[in-house]
């Protein structure tokens, strides 16, 4: 399970700082938004891991998905926390960070952040396992061995 978070991670780390870096040096919305760690974590992380454990003959893949779903989603957003305290700091202006530098602090720092990163973790879980689960089945499905006659 270790092995196969590696890769998404260092995607993910790669992820947040450049969309950081675009936003900061005045990138139209539009064009920051494709630089999404939502994306990963919502679609091609479990979709990743989907395949992985299709494809690898795992014995409990479906167990095995949700954990990996749960444990990326949930360390992509840790990684994403410092970009809305600095947001918060720096009243930086992108619409992701709406209300971080008109809030209080309590708000700004943790209301704000925390509640976003639980709802994304949450549909994350819930949109990735059954997406993945489904990828997993239709994997399964197709590489079935025939049975001897």
């Amino acid at each position: 399970m270790k092995g196969m978070l590696k890769w998404p991670l260092i995607v993910a780390a790669i992820a947040v700082v450049l969309r950081v870096v675009v936003e900061q040096y005045g990138a139209p919305d539009a064009v920051a938004n494709y630089i999404s760690v939502v994306a990963l974590h919502l679609v091609i992380g479990p979709m990743y891991f989907a395949i992985r454990l299709a494809t690898s003959g795992a014995p409990r893949p479906y167990g095995t998905l949700i954990k990996l779903v749960a444990l990326y989603v949930v360390l992509t957003r840790v990684m994403v926390l410092p970009t809305y305290w600095l947001a918060r700091i720096y009243n930086w202006p992108q619409q992701r960070f709406g209300g971080l530098a008109d809030s209080s602090p309590l708000t700004g720092f943790i209301t704000i952040p925390f509640a976003t990163a639980g709802r994304w973790i949450v549909a994350s879980l819930v949109f990735g396992g059954i997406a993945g689960s489904i990828v997993i089945a239709i994997i399964r499905l197709f590489n079935r061995k025939p049975e001897p006659a």
